[in-house]
């Protein structure tokens, strides 16, 4: 009466489809998928920010005392680092001059602080302008700067 030429096909066909979202769910809970993960470790914050540019961080430190970074001009233009803002709060800075692919330390500021121990995670934004060129621009970081306050 009936007939079963498809039925293989068709039951191949969706225990394939209930394999696949079965493989999906576990990558994604594994955070294989940058957007389906809860977030970035320390050492992928680290990772992202010793490589961005035109500033890049290649070192920080927040404690109870202040932050302190350690900033590297990754352009082939003289900088002037005018600022660098952690979550809402700006850094009270003096403009720096940072010649083409040279390091500058700020100096410890005070206008964030945290609990040593506890784990602290920022947005940052650094305005800067190009030495002879545009003036007041901004990078925003896509990733937080994270870490442990010491």
């Amino acid at each position: 009466m009936f007939s079963n030429k498809g039925q293989g096909t068709t039951e191949y066909l969706i225990i394939l489809a209930v394999i696949i979202v079965i493989a999906l769910v576990v990558v994604g809970v594994m955070g294989w998928f940058p957007g389906l993960s809860t977030g970035i470790t320390e050492q992928q914050s680290r990772a992202y920010w010793q490589s961005t540019s035109p500033f890049a961080i290649d070192d920080w430190e927040v404690s109870s005392s202040g932050a302190t970074f350690s900033v590297q001009n990754m352009t082939t233009d003289e900088l002037r680092l005018e600022d660098i803002t952690m979550g809402s709060d700006a850094l009270d800075l003096t403009d720096q001059n940072v010649t083409a692919g040279s390091s500058f330390t700020t100096p410890i500021d005070n206008t964030v602080t945290c609990t040593t121990g506890n784990n602290y995670s920022y947005d940052i934004k650094i305005t800067y302008s190009v030495a002879g060129g545009i003036q007041g621009k901004t990078f925003t970081g896509t990733k937080p700067l994270i870490g442990t306050c010491s």
